[in-house]
């Protein structure tokens, strides 16, 4: 079926300098590469003022080509809403999927999430001629988490968000969190087979991938999967060329995981060198993980979603790990309630939506159905980017001497100053 996007790929560097040194192998100065896609709706060639742009951040291990169906579904959503896309942008993280293969000899193994957010914020630098406003987010998993550091440092840039089962939660400091679930199924999970239609078949027969919708599988086939570089062992079907994962396992347990030894005492119990470990939270309770292995972000974020100033919609897999009562509780009560931020939930501009009996990976499962809910959401809020946008169209349309100077308002609100009298000699 023919996609109703024109589709343009683009290779960019990315942010300079790593959060960690160790993120590079060869120099911190390694100019890393972004592979970005950008799909601009075929009969919106010519877009109005008030035409979103998106901009969308994919979870770990999946390629951004997975969330194609998702694009397209949100399109059909948006039109009978009479919202229209201007474009879609979404660059894979520097060392996973199209980016990490472009990087392969210059990776390290000390990958940062905030580094995605930067990579992020660089890119929409980098298209600003393309990228305008009202800009929407669009997020999944560790994906979202790094979109809501983006709004942290730009609060303006979003005038909506989208997160699909965002980490962002303390559950990632747990014992469970970090040595279980994804990270243990990323070491143990097969990494090469013999061709491509073998490694199809067995994604089909496998319960955890037939349950996505076929569109996304298909993705997941054609772009999960590169040809296996020369020294990948071959298994066995010499016919067709061996594949492996685009994004190796090593690559998906460094974002799992940060290793903390290193700034330990040799049996955990003392912390020796901060340096090391510089986000390493001191103050959490002992239930939660902070050696031999930690994960940083997804605390940290939590910590600062008061600040969060975009209306924002929480998606959740009542299944998840990431919608645990308590975590949802958590985020709610917090997500915009600061100075700077939106005013939360009171004011309506967060809300939560649970698809019960899902699990984390909703937009490959049931992309026509987040499409659907994502739609709502950016509808609703379009009222107030209309008059946002109005407001600055009236304001643009007054004379440069009215916009640029101190006017009589200015001048009734701050008084005169009184002069005191010197003293008289005598």
């Amino acid at each position: 079926m023919s996609s109703v996007f024109s589709i343009a790929e683009h290779v960019i560097d990315g942010q300079h300098i790593r959060e960690f040194a160790r993120a590079t192998s060869s120099a911190q100065e390694s100019v890393l590469k972004l592979a970005v896609k950008q799909y601009t709706p075929k009969d919106n060639l010519s877009p109005q003022s008030g035409d979103i742009t998106i901009v969308a951040a994919h979870a770990c291990g999946f390629s951004k080509e997975l969330y194609e169906a998702l694009w397209e579904d949100l399109y059909v959503e948006l039109k009978k809403a009479g919202v229209r896309i201007k474009s879609i942008w979404i660059a894979d993280c520097i060392w996973q999927g199209y980016s990490g293969q472009l990087n392969e000899d210059e990776l390290g193994n000390d990958p940062s999430w905030m580094d995605y957010a930067r990579d992020i914020l660089h890119m929409v630098n980098t298209f600003r001629a393309e990228i305008s406003v009202p800009v929407v987010a669009i997020g999944h998993s560790f994906g979202a988490t790094a979109l809501v550091n983006v709004s942290l440092m730009h609060p303006r840039l979003f005038s909506s968000m989208v997160l699909f089962d965002p980490v962002i939660s303390l559950h990632m400091s747990t014992p469970s969190g970090l040595l279980g679930g994804l990270a243990a199924q990323s070491l143990y999970r097969r990494e090469n087979w013999p061709s491509r239609s073998a490694a199809a078949a067995g994604f089909r027969r496998s319960p955890f991938y037939s349950a996505w919708d076929p569109r996304v599988l298909d993705a997941w086939v054609i772009h999960g999967l590169r040809d296996a570089p020369e020294q990948q062992p071959s298994t066995g079907d010499t016919s067709q060329t061996a594949v492996t994962l685009r994004t190796p396992k090593n690559q998906e347990m460094f974002t799992y995981l940060r290793p903390s030894w290193e700034a330990f005492s040799a049996d955990g119990s003392t912390l020796v060198d901060r340096t090391l470990v510089p986000d390493l939270d001191q103050s959490l309770p002992p239930k939660y993980l902070k050696w031999p292995m930690y994960r940083p972000e997804s605390g940290l974020t939590l910590g600062r979603l008061p600040w969060v100033r975009p209306p924002l919609l929480y998606v959740l897999g009542g299944a998840s790990n990431e919608s645990a009562p308590e975590i949802r509780a958590e985020r709610l009560a917090s997500t915009g309630t600061g100075p700077g931020g939106s005013g939360g939930v009171k004011e309506g501009k967060v809300r939560e939506e649970v698809l019960e009996g899902r699990g984390h990976l909703i937009p490959m499962e049931v992309p026509g159905i987040c499409a659907k809910i994502a739609a709502q959401w950016i509808d609703q809020c379009m009222p107030a980017i209309r008059t946002e946008l109005k407001r600055f169209d009236d304001w643009k349309a007054l004379d440069r001497e009215t916009k640029t100077m101190v006017g009589d308002e200015w001048t009734k609100r701050i008084p005169k100053l009184q002069r005191t009298p010197k003293p008289t000699k005598i």
